[in-house]
C-alpha cells in the first residue's frame, strides 16, 4: 500500500460527520429538556413551546457548528443548502425519543 492509500482510510466523509454531530446534539437536547424540568407539570401549557424551541436553538447551534466551524459547504455536502438539511430527520427522532424516554423514567 502506498502513503496515500493509509492517509485516505481514517476519514469520515463530511456527511457523516454532519449526521453524527446531529444525532448526538440530538441526545443533548434531549437531556436538556428532562434537566430544566420542561414538563407540563412545571410550564403547564408553555411546556410544549419551550420545548420546541430548545430543540431549534439546538438545530442552530448544530448549523452554525457545521458551517463556520467545521466549514462544510455546497461542495463537501454536495447540495445547496445541505448543511441545513442533512440529517435533519435524524435530529428530532432521536430528540424525542430521548426526552420521552427521560421524561418516562424521571
Amino acid at each position: 500500500m502506498s502513503k496515500t492509500e493509509v492517509q485516505g482510510q481514517g476519514r469520515m466523509k463530511a456527511a457523516s460527520v454532519v449526521y453524527w454531530l446531529r444525532f448526538f446534539l440530538a441526545i443533548g437536547a434531549g437531556f436538556a429538556n428532562s434537566l430544566l424540568r420542561i414538563s407540563e407539570a412545571t410550564l403547564g401549557e408553555l411546556a410544549l413551546y419551550a420545548g420546541i424551541g430548545l430543540g431549534i436553538v439546538f438545530y442552530a447551534v448544530s448549523v452554525l457548528i457545521v458551517r463556520f466551524v467545521l466549514r462544510y459547504g455546497e461542495a463537501e455536502l454536495k447540495g445547496k443548502n445541505k448543511y441545513i438539511t442533512l440529517g435533519g430527520g435524524t435530529f428530532i427522532v432521536v430528540w424525542v425519543m430521548v426526552a420521552v424516554l427521560l421524561n418516562t423514567v424521571w
